[in-house]
């Protein structure tokens, strides 16, 4: 007999669980991705119970109401094809009813399940990743890269909401917070052309959010991080019309592990301008 279920919202004593999920998925999530969504968007994260116990999970974060990004999408192996994750995506996305656009990166086997409610595809990504130690020499010169300070981002923070469509501020500032050795730029004539951030994973270092004004700012970012980060397993997500890069990280040490594909429901109200949104947060926060 199939076991009864409910959703609820997710509270901190749920966290241990949580990341038993995700730990069983391999993915690289932290308990500080956890808490940046419990603590920004409580509302928004749900889990649910069957067997007293928490066997599935979803969170979104809501970048100021022009915006939401679902992710952390879990369903406990023994608790599948019940209809849960259909129940949890139904539930969030009516609690996002007053955000302009919802997105989310979906894996190619999740690609049919969003589409049966309503979500359509704007491209996709690729993750790519290096194991540690491997060589440098494919690297940029890599002078021109500032560490980035507080008084910086104003001026970052006006750059990424044009890009990836939304103001999204608090993930940003979090992100600084708890990792500032891994965040760069460049900048010229007192302009931001480009900056990246970093964020320690369970499994690997992510690097990623990376906008930039073109190709070369983008290698130089990565090339610092590379520098900076080269005894630590790397992963990164690059956006399907950057693929011209693809050879210049095989040369750094990565390899293309699989799709990624974004989707949204329309209509896209947060398009930004792709062109300059070279590597994505993570398919969590987008």
């Amino acid at each position: 007999m199939d076991s009864e279920f409910y959703i609820r919202e997710m509270q901190v004593e749920d966290l241990n669980d949580a990341m038993r999920l995700k730990s069983e998925e391999g993915w690289n999530q932290t308990r500080f991705d956890w808490e940046l969504f419990l603590t920004n968007n409580p509302d928004l994260c749900l889990v649910v119970i069957a067997d007293d116990k928490v066997v599935g999970t979803v969170c979104s974060f809501s970048y100021k109401g022009k915006l939401a990004w679902i992710g952390m999408m879990l369903v406990d192996r023994m608790y599948r094809r019940k209809g849960i994750s259909k129940k949890l995506m139904r539930e969030v996305i009516q609690r996002l009813g007053t955000n302009q656009t919802i997105k989310l990166d979906a894996t190619p086997a999740g690609q049919m399940v969003y589409e049966q409610l309503g979500f359509v595809k704007e491209y996709s990504l690729f993750r790519w990743v290096r194991p540690q130690g491997k060589s440098q020499i494919w690297g940029f010169p890599t002078e021109e890269v500032l560490k980035i300070e507080e008084e910086d981002f104003e001026a970052i923070l006006s750059y990424d909401k044009k890009v990836f469509g939304a103001d999204r501020e608090e993930v940003l500032q979090q992100l600084f917070a708890n990792f500032p050795n891994g965040a760069f730029m460049v900048k010229r004539d007192q302009e931001i052309e480009g900056f990246m951030f970093c964020r320690p994973g369970s499994k690997f270092l992510q690097f990623g959010p990376l906008v930039a004004t073109n190709d070369k700012v983008a290698q130089v970012l990565i090339s610092k991080a590379l520098a900076h980060f080269y005894d630590r397993d790397l992963v990164l997500d690059l956006a399907e019309h950057h693929a011209n890069l693809n050879p210049w990280l095989e040369k750094c040490g990565f390899s293309k592990q699989r799709e990624l594909i974004r989707m949204f429901i329309p209509p896209n109200a947060a398009k930004g301008t792709v062109e300059n949104y070279y590597l994505i947060t993570g398919p969590e926060l987008g």
